[in-house]
């Protein structure tokens, strides 16, 4: 089985192997249409990066799609289309749902008062004898 060491999301956090085969199924789907696969690659690429800890909106990973592809588009003589919000808000929402919850969600702990202050406290450099 390969590494997980480069599959990270666009933030840095690791994609946990058990999910990879079902993202890649995803992947694979065939829902193109109006884009040309190598678009709707694209797309998918940033659309993992909703499923991120820092829990960025839609709007917000659209965005950064957009930028990047205006980015491509001032080197490339063959442009990328944009999708519409709502393209790619189904793109996002097409994801499994496991994993969005996993890794949006479920990596989270409940914060201790004594884990809080003792952290705070140390990168504060605060010393409590």
């Amino acid at each position: 089985m390969m590494q997980n060491d480069d599959a990270r999301l666009l933030f840095g956090d690791r994609i946990p192997e058990h999910f990879l085969p079902e993202l890649r199924r995803w992947a694979r789907e065939k829902r193109w249409g109006y884009f040309t696969r190598n678009e709707i690659d694209l797309f998918r690429i940033a659309a993992v990066a909703y499923a991120d800890a820092a829990r960025p909106s839609v709007g917000q990973i659209y965005r950064l799609l957009c930028a990047l592809v205006d980015e491509d588009a001032e080197r490339n003589s063959v442009p990328v289309r944009k999708p519409s919000l709502t393209t790619f808000r189904r793109i996002v929402k097409s994801m499994p749902d496991e994993f969005v919850r996993h890794m949006r969600f479920g990596r989270l702990r409940r914060v201790h008062t004594f884990g809080l202050v003792s952290s705070a406290a140390q990168a504060l450099e605060i010393n409590f004898n």
